[in-house]
């Protein structure tokens, strides 16, 4: 019995670790990319721009509507990898629980103030990006005042229409969960349900069970 409860516990400890890789390249790319397109967008803008100002160019509408668009494709992929993380949050928030341990996903920080955090700041970088791009567009065939007003009230727009969209995938999710839940509890399909599910196994007593939290090492842990 403690050999089996010993070998299940490795096969989570594998699987856990198997999720904070995944969730570690997820994040690691969103934060490189988030952090190269406003670079690329400003060097670009600010190049074909900083040319000859008063001299519209035609090439400055098909560039900027290009990189609005690609923005666009971004900021939905974006939208994918917050999805993914939040999956691999709950799954890593789980396991945790049951193996005891407070790692990063059980002990992951709120949003400052209830509003800051990564999608947020996704929201704002993305939404000024697309702006930056329209603006090159519109600078061709509108007066810069009407462009730079544009491109503002654009911004402003895809800030609140971006946090809408994260706020609305964070609702089906926690729905998602919530009816995962409620399904099983429902009459006729609660054996149903039991019998689809992998039950976790009973966990061993923490005196006996390995860890992979040692609380004798934590005053040496950075």
């Amino acid at each position: 019995m403690a050999e089996n409860a010993a070998r299940t516990d490795d096969q989570l400890r594998a699987v856990y670790q198997e999720i904070c890789v995944s969730y570690r390249a997820i994040d690691d790319f969103r934060a490189k990319l988030l952090g190269f397109l406003p670079v690329v967008t400003g060097a670009g803008v600010g190049l074909l721009l900083g040319r000859d100002p008063g001299d519209p160019q035609p090439i400055w509408l098909p560039v900027g509507l290009f990189g609005a668009v690609v923005t666009l494709g971004l900021f939905a992929y974006e939208v994918h990898g917050i999805k993914k993380c939040a999956y691999l949050i709950d799954a890593g928030a789980r396991l945790e629980r049951y193996l005891e341990v407070y790692g990063q996903f059980a002990g992951r920080p709120h949003a400052v103030g209830g509003v800051v955090n990564e999608p947020f700041a996704a929201a704002v970088v993305y939404s000024a990006v697309h702006a930056g791009w329209v603006f090159l567009a519109l600078a061709y065939f509108t007066p810069p005042w009407a462009a730079g007003m544009t491109a503002v009230l654009l911004f402003l727009l895809g800030v609140v229409l971006s946090l809408w969209t994260i706020a609305a995938m964070e609702r089906d999710l926690w729905d998602e969960r919530q009816y995962k839940r409620e399904w099983c509890l429902r009459p006729g399909l609660r054996a149903r349900c039991l019998a689809n599910q992998r039950a976790l196994p009973v966990p061993m007593p923490p005196a006996t069970r390995p860890s992979v939290y040692d609380p004798a090492m934590r005053e040496g842990t950075p």
